[in-house]
This record gives C-alpha cells, sequence and structure tokens, in this order.
C-alpha cells in the first residue's frame, strides 16, 4: 500500500489559550485600540497569516507598547512568520520573546509559562529543533512550580511537540503515538477539542499504517476545525484523507479532495500545505498515466516551498519529482533530482548539528572559562618567546588536536544531554512529579521478565486507586483545586508505598501502584493500608475543605500461580481485572476490591474470567476480596 508524509504542525499555546492571551495589558495610551489589534493578530494567524505579520509589524511599530503586549504581539508575529515558511524570522522572534522574558523577571509566572511555551513552539516550527527542546525543558520546571489550568494546558503542548519531535526527527511513531494519546486525554479533561492534535496524531497513524484509526482522528479533526473556523487545519485534514483515498485505489475521489484543499490553501495562504497537497496529488496524476502532468505538479510543489523553512515539504516534493521522472524514463533527470535529495537531507542534518555547536560555544564563553583561557593564552606567548619556528608549529598543532578532542567530547555530551532531556520531558507527569504511564508501563514490562521468584504462592499485584466525586470537586471548586488534590493525594501515595513500588499516575485522577512478591492476604492489607492513607481532609480553596477518598481495585500477575504462560501471566490481563475490581469497589466508594486467581484454573479460559469474574467467584475458580 502507497503511504504518504503529511505537513505536521507544532502545538502552540495559542489555540488553546487564546482567551488569555487575549487579556487586557498593562495601562498605555489606546490601550483598548492596541488590545483589538492583538485580538484581530492572534485570530488572523492561521487563517490569514501574512494578514497577521502586516498587523503585528504594525503594532510592533509603536515605542510606547508595554512588555506583555509586546511579548502577545511577538508571538502573533512569530507563529504566523512560521506558518507562512519564513522560519528565519519565526526564529529571530522566538528569540526576541525570550530576550525579553529574561530581561524582565518581574512578570506574572503564568504569563512566563505561556510566553516561553509560544516561544518553544516557534522555535520548532522553524525547524529548531535543539532550541525548542532547551525552552520546553525551562517550561516544564516552571509548570511544576506554577500548577493550575496553565501547567496542564504547557503540559498538553509538550507532549504534543515532543510527539512531533520523536515523529519527525527520530523515526519513532510508537513513542508519538503514546504522547498524543496523552495530550489528547488531558485537552479532553479540560473539556475541549484541539484540531490541531487531532490532526497529527490522524498523521502519525498513517506513517504507522493504521489507516482505520488514522481516518477516525482526521473525521474528529474536521469537526472540531469546522466548529472553531480553522481553516489552515480543515484544509490539511481533508488533504491527509485524499491521501488514505489514494492509497485505497480511490483516485478520483482523492483527486477532487486535493484540488478542493489546494485551493484553499492558495489562498490563506499556507505554503506547507499547499506542497504537501501537489506532492501527494502528482503521485495521484502519475497512477493515472498522466506522467508529464504529474511531473509539472512536483514542479509547482517545490516552487512553493524552495526558499522556506518547509524542509519536509521540500523532501516530499523532490521524492514526488523522482517518481515522475522515472515514469518518464529520464534516468539522468532521476540521478540529478536524487543529488538534489541528497544534499538537501543533508544541509537539515547540518543545521542541527549546528544548533548544538553554537550552544556549546556560548556555554564556553562565561567569565571563568574566559580567564582560564586568556591565562593559557598569556603562558603560551611567554613560553613562545624561548622556542624556535618548528617547535611553535608543533606545538600549535598539539594545542589544536588537545581543543578538538575536547569540543567533540563537549558535542558528544550535548547531544547525550539532548537526548536524556527528551526522555526526560517524556517519562515524568509534570503535574504530580511521579512517572507517567508510559513509564510505568516500561517498569512493569521490567517486573514482569523472568527472575528469581519470591515465597511460595506469592505474586506481584496491581493496585488501581481512584479519587471519589473527583468530578465534583472540578466542577464545584474549579480545575486549580483538582489539580491541588490530585498533587497532595501523589505525595501521600508516595509517602504510603516502599521505594522498590512502582507508583505511576495512570491517567486522569487514576493512579497505579504495583508491589513484587505478595500473598492475598498481603494483598488485601496492602489494599486496606493504601486507602487509610490517602482519605483525610484536603484544602480546596482558602478556608475549606473536604474529606478525600478513594476506592481501591487490585489483582495479581501472574494471576493462576500455576500458570506461567499465555495471557493471563501478563500484567496487562492483571489490569483489567484491577480495574473490574476498581468498578465493583466504585459502587460503595471509600472501599477496595480485588480478585485472586486459584494455582490451577482448569478448562476456565482467562476471557471467560474477564466477561464474568463474579461467576468465576462462585465456581471457586478465582476468590473475590473486598474490604472494609
Amino acid at each position: 500500500m502507497l503511504r504518504y508524509a503529511r505537513p505536521s504542525l507544532p502545538l502552540a499555546l495559542l489555540a488553546l489559550l487564546v482567551p488569555a492571551l487575549a487579556s487586557p495589558v498593562a495601562a498605555a495610551p489606546e490601550s483598548g485600540t492596541v488590545d483589538a489589534a492583538i485580538d484581530r493578530c492572534l485570530e488572523l494567524r492561521r487563517s490569514a497569516p501574512q494578514a497577521a505579520v502586516d498587523l503585528a509589524d504594525s503594532i510592533l511599530a509603536s515605542d510606547a507598547l508595554p512588555v506583555e503586549a509586546r511579548i502577545k504581539t511577538l508571538t502573533c508575529l512569530g507563529g504566523a512568520a512560521g506558518i507562512s515558511g519564513d522560519g528565519s524570522r519565526a526564529a529571530e522572534v522566538a528569540t526576541q520573546i525570550q530576550t525579553l522574558v529574561d530581561d524582565h523577571p518581574d512578570l506574572p509566572a503564568p504569563f512566563v509559562l505561556r510566553a516561553l511555551s509560544h516561544a518553544g513552539a516557534i522555535f520548532h516550527s522553524a525547524g529548531r529543533t535543539y532550541q525548542a527542546e532547551t525552552l520546553y525543558a525551562r517550561v516544564s520546571d516552571i509548570a511544576r512550580r506554577t500548577g493550575g489550568e496553565d501547567a496542564i494546558v504547557t503540559q498538553i503542548v509538550m507532549l504534543t511537540n515532543i510527539g512531533l519531535i520523536h515523529a519527525d526527527y527520530l523515526d519513532s511513531p510508537e513513542v508519538a503515538e503514546e504522547n498524543y494519546r496523552q495530550a489528547l486525554a488531558l485537552t479532553e479533561g479540560l473539556g475541549r477539542r484541539d484540531a490541531t492534535l487531532l490532526y497529527n496524531l490522524a498523521v502519525n497513524r498513517v506513517r504507522m499504517g493504521r489507516d482505520a484509526e488514522a481516518l477516525d482522528a482526521l473525521e474528529r479533526a474536521e469537526r472540531s476545525a469546522d466548529e472553531t473556523g480553522n481553516v489552515l487545519v480543515r484544509a490539511r485534514v481533508r488533504s491527509a484523507r485524499a491521501g488514505l483515498l489514494a492509497a485505497a485505489g480511490d483516485t478520483q475521489r482523492a483527486r477532487a479532495l486535493l484540488q478542493e484543499s489546494i485551493a484553499v490553501q492558495k489562498e490563506l495562504p499556507d505554503p506547507a500545505g499547499e506542497a504537501a497537497s501537489l506532492s501527494v496529488l502528482s503521485t495521484v496524476q502519475r497512477l493515472a498515466g498522466e506522467k508529464l502532468l504529474a511531473l509539472r505538479t512536483a514542479e509547482e510543489a517545490l516552487q512553493r516551498v524552495e526558499r522556506t523553512s518547509f524542509q519536509k515539504e521540500q523532501v516530499q516534493a523532490l521524492e514526488a519529482k523522482v517518481a515522475a521522472e522515472a515514469a518518464l524514463g529520464r534516468t539522468e533527470a532521476v540521478v540529478a533530482t536524487t543529488r538534489r535529495l541528497h544534499a538537501l537531507q543533508m544541509t537539515a542534518l547540518k543545521e542541527q548539528r549546528l544548533e548544538i555547536l553554537a550552544d556549546l560555544q556560548a556555554r564556553l564563553q562565561d567569565a571563568a572559562a574566559g580567564r582560564e583561557l586568556e591565562r593559557l593564552r598569556h603562558q603560551s606567548e611567554v613560553q613562545s618567546l624561548s622556542l624556535d619556528k618548528t617547535r611553535l608549529a608543533r606545538n600549535f598543532t598539539v594545542a589544536l588536536l588537545g581543543l578538538l578532542a575536547l569540543a567533540a567530547i563537549a558535542f558528544g555530551l550535548m547531544q547525550y544531554r539532548r537526548h536524556r532531556l527528551l526522555r526526560e520531558l517524556s517519562a515524568i507527569d509534570p503535574l504530580t512529579g511521579l512517572p507517567n504511564r508510559r513509564t510505568a508501563t516500561g517498569q512493569l514490562n521490567a517486573l514482569a521478565a523472568p527472575a528469581a521468584r519470591g515465597p511460595v504462592d506469592t505474586r506481584h499485584v496491581l493496585f488501581l486507586i481512584d479519587i471519589d466525586h473527583f468530578k465534583k470537586i472540578n466542577d464545584n471548586y474549579g480545575h486549580h483545586a483538582g489539580d491541588g488534590v490530585l498533587i497532595d493525594l501523589s505525595n501521600r501515595l508516595k509517602a504510603a508505598c516502599r521505594p522498590s513500588d512502582i507508583v505511576a499516575r495512570w491517567g486522569g485522577e487514576e493512579f497505579l501502584v504495583a508491589c513484587a512478591d505478595l500473598g492475598c492476604d498481603q494483598a488485601a492489607a496492602v489494599a486496606e493500608r493504601l486507602r487509610l492513607a490517602l482519605a483525610g481532609d484536603v484544602e480546596l480553596v482558602s478556608g475549606q475543605s473536604r474529606m478525600l477518598t478513594v476506592s481501591v481495585g487490585f489483582a495479581p500477575f501472574p494471576f493462576f500461580s500455576g500458570v506461567r504462560g499465555g495471557e493471563a501471566a501478563g500484567w496487562a490481563y492483571a489490569i483489567r481485572l484491577a480495574d473490574r475490581a476498581l468498578y465493583a469497589a466504585k459502587i460503595r466508594r471509600n472501599a477496595w476490591a480485588g480478585f485472586w486467581g486459584a494455582h490451577d484454573p482448569g478448562q476456565v479460559t482467562a476471557e471467560d474470567v474477564l466477561d464474568a469474574p463474579g461467576a468465576a467467584v462462585l465456581a471457586g475458580t478465582i476468590t473475590g476480596l473486598a474490604g472494609p
């Protein structure tokens, strides 16, 4: 089956926090006019990016513009420049935002959080992934300290953009999928839908060959784009649907959708989206036997992005051009275009390396390093007075080799730091500081690996913990109070568990604990201990508190002690049974429940137990436990 690469969209907070960005700025002459102009710029950023650039430039021409208003306007300018393909301008604007934030330490923390998040997304759209990752790490630290809804929105942005890095630069679509799923769950938890996030999820699923799931995400993205009036994303969604139709052999419908999308993208303008759509149209034309037309369409796609920062779209257009030239039998042209494609890919790689080297150079120019280098230079000058020309040349060569070796080591350390930073950002839930679901999955896989077992008839046990009436807390006191509850409960949970236990935020208001080598009675005792440790008064707003309780469900793995293989031996099966036990505990609330498999299930299958655990308890195949 043919696969089509689609242009991905770095997610900025603009799509999620437009009301916050449009809040009144500090008092200034004609502040209402300035506010209205900034609001208009934000509205135009995606629907008419060039108009947004022009409007932002006119706003920034005022010397009396307050710093917060200037940062908001730069945010609009950088985002619009990135969409228009002016990567140099976008990166320059992101640097200005970062400098303004650093020069004004008195800015409110939530505003700083949003400003730096925007700057990171703008760097990302300009292809400056190293600078983007550096800002993402800084924003993540601020979010942990700030808390509240802004921290959740920031987490959504971090997860989405880190997912894009995994998908576009590290060739890890499976990791990207997990990041997108977590971001989507948080977005829905806030009662929102984001067309850009759904579109990126769909594009990644196309990369993985999961076309049916990709189509579902595209349909949701299109509905969301229609509701919010996001013309740019709607056109890209329809183009992506055309790619799936072409891959399935329906070239007629694909051609109609592509022509419709291209017309919209040309008018916006959206050069990256238009180039991607033209590249797919070239493929459709080639498959239909229109070889010369396919070549002209591929060349037109290349013209749209030739002098822009849209490297992925340039690669896609060149690949379409190579395919069309090959279909026409133009061997020399294929070789020339292939060389051009290779040169473009090498240039992109060099640019990423130059980002890291520029950061390294900046670090080497701090005050302490400068003084040390000056001392070494002076010492070298004194020694050189007594050396002849040959000796001087030899020493210079040795010193140069030493510096090159140090630079190579430093470069390697910077690369290591970059990848470690990305792993850390992907591994921790920024609100609670606990490992996230993806990290916990890896820890559970390690726990389930074959190893020397504990005492006879002990098994690893999974506990799922859910906060009772959590939705009422959010509805009555706001998401900030809900965040406080999650943070307080995570601290209690860490204190109640052993260092060797796996403790993670599993999703929403649900937490996971995994303990190694417990017996049935011990598991019940741990469930009761967790219930008691997590119950208690929690302050929701100043002067107001309420009693917090939790429900706990648990199950062991392997679920049947005499069965070491098959579905019932894994932790995923235990999770499903623990979830059913949790459902039973939620009926009473402030309670726990668990299921414990017998030594030998006999003729009862694992699915039988999942479908009817109550019947399995009555049959004596499994034991049901509950308390208090």
